[in-house]
């Protein structure tokens, strides 16, 4: 026991030491760019008082070093990709742009008195646009100078980086290979069940209360509506591939995609809805059906492919048919299209919003293999894309209380249909109260608040702090068994050979 307790001691040790020893090193790379006095201390009187009222925004990660600068999983992987001037310096400015979008929440999300501190600070008018606004302009001026440095690009390089979310050290003391055993059991008899449910009929699945149906407000263009669509022509591509997206085409693009939503609905728990803060509280209000959605990057066959992501909340997960390990305060679903080039769906996959039975329907005419590794637990894939998908919108039938998506299916709206608001997710990260201010459903962890479960007690040797709790964007690892996350880039390129 003495032994184990050394050895533990010294893991944790060598972590800190490392971590020490990485963020020294990076500091002093960084000292020699003579950067502005003034700008430089706005950023970490800005950090500082974001740590201190835990307002961080944990959507984008922050570039050790370089405080105007967040990076998500996508360009982490880009990192190793560009080449030239014109695309370092776009991959440059896309993730300043990160940090300007998570900094205007964590500054919205400050209480009033640290925005009038850091306002007096530095002689500015004590509202939150004053105080972006000179974010905006310290961010520029950091670049700028930070550029002048012939080793700039190279430090950004060394800096950008993104840990995942299962944590080593709990696996070692957990004895995960042997506790990976009954999971490994239990993950692929819930494969069994939802390989099951995927290729019932349409009539088969039972019902525990009253189906009901919900779509987006608007009526569905078409594919080749999409196909035409000049945002997807090379040519206004920018130099990373990526598209370029104003306001309008993204509204656009995420209305003709959004799905039509069946649910089983037996219990209030069972009324996806608006998020709403409460007397304090996480408030799900049934009253208004919405869908919170967001777009991502990933790689497909090794190119630079669009995402859309489409998330929804309930107030609990319940019920007789739930299994009680997974019942708690707020439960959610997100819903996920991969674009092609040519703005075709080219891959669709759902997850619950903890990360749990993450899915993939791929298009069955377009997948020459599934690549299983040995060792590993194959990926779920429990049905094909439907074939009247794009020209019929997706269809999700939902089960009650457990919340689980059941089949895949595309058709027309029924004629009873409920519409569903269509709000961006960047809302639930700086969400108005009933007081004025605002603040995120989420932790400057990345998990939602007032969510709650006893799985961590269960599945701590699976290493996944918080395991089951609902958790935001960029926080999803989708594998008990492994190590995988909703946002790897390579999902996709690492399970499917694709056909020529």
């Amino acid at each position: 026991m003495a032994i184990k307790h050394n050895l533990l001691a010294l893991a944790v040790f060598a972590a800190l030491v490392f971590q020490g020893c990485s963020g020294a090193e990076m500091s002093h790379r960084t000292s020699a760019f003579h950067r502005p006095e003034k700008a430089a201390r706005f950023f970490q009187e800005l950090d500082r008082l974001t740590h201190l009222y835990g307002v961080g925004d944990a959507s984008r990660f922050p570039v050790e070093g370089f405080p105007y600068l967040r990076t998500d999983r996508f360009f982490e992987a880009l990192k190793d990709r560009i080449d030239g001037d014109a695309q370092e310096r776009c991959w440059i400015r896309q993730m300043q742009q990160m940090d300007l979008e998570s900094r205007r929440k964590e500054i919205a999300n400050l209480p009033k008195a640290a925005v009038t501190e850091i306002a007096d600070t530095f002689g500015m008018p004590a509202y939150e646009n004053a105080v972006f606004q000179q974010t905006e302009f310290y961010s520029d001026q950091l670049l700028a100078q930070d550029y002048q440095n012939a080793l700039f690009v190279e430090n950004v390089k060394r800096a950008v980086f993104v840990p995942d979310e299962y944590a080593t050290l709990h696996r070692w003391v957990g004895l995960y290979p042997l506790a990976g055993i009954p999971v490994t059991i239990a993950t692929t008899l819930s494969y069994g069940r939802f390989k099951k449910w995927h290729q019932s009929g349409p009539g088969e699945l039972p019902v525990l209360g009253q189906l009901m149906h919900f779509g987006p407000p608007e009526n569905h263009p078409g594919s080749e509506a999409v196909a035409a669509d000049p945002l997807f022509d090379p040519a206004n591509l920018d130099v990373l591939g990526l598209p370029g997206l104003s306001q309008d085409q993204l509204h656009g693009l995420v209305k003709n995609f959004a799905p039509l939503i069946t649910q089983d609905v037996n219990a209030p728990y069972d009324r996806f809805g608006k998020v709403r803060w409460r007397e304090g509280r996480i408030f799900i209000d049934p009253s208004s059906p919405a869908v919170y959605y967001y777009i991502s990057f990933t790689f497909l066959n090794g190119k630079p492919a669009l995402q859309l992501n489409y998330a929804f909340w309930y107030s609990e997960r319940s019920g007789h048919t739930t299994p009680w390990i997974e019942k708690g305060p707020l439960d959610g679903l997100t819903y996920r299209i991969t674009l092609a080039g040519n703005g075709q769906p080219a891959m669709l996959d759902i997850m619950n919003n903890c990360g749990c039975y993450y899915f993939i329907i791929p298009p069955k005419a377009h997948i020459h293999k599934i690549i299983i590794k040995p060792g590993e637990i194959e990926p779920l894939i429990p049905a094909w894309m439907p074939d009247e998908f794009p020209e019929k919108r997706i269809q999700l039938r939902v089960n009650s209380g457990w919340h689980q998506v059941q089949r895949v299916s595309a058709g027309d709206p029924p004629p009873q249909q409920a519409s569903y608001a269509l709000i961006p997710y960047e809302t639930l990260e700086s969400l108005p109260k009933e007081n004025g201010r605002h603040e995120s459903v989420f932790s400057s962890k990345g998990i939602m608040k007032d969510s709650r479960r006893i799985e961590p007690y269960i599945f701590f040797s699976m290493g996944i702090p918080k395991v089951g709790f609902m958790r935001q964007r960029g926080h999803h690892a989708v594998k008990l068994v492994g190590r995988e996350h909703f946002s790897n880039p390579f999902l996709f390129d690492k399970n499917f050979v694709y056909e020529p």
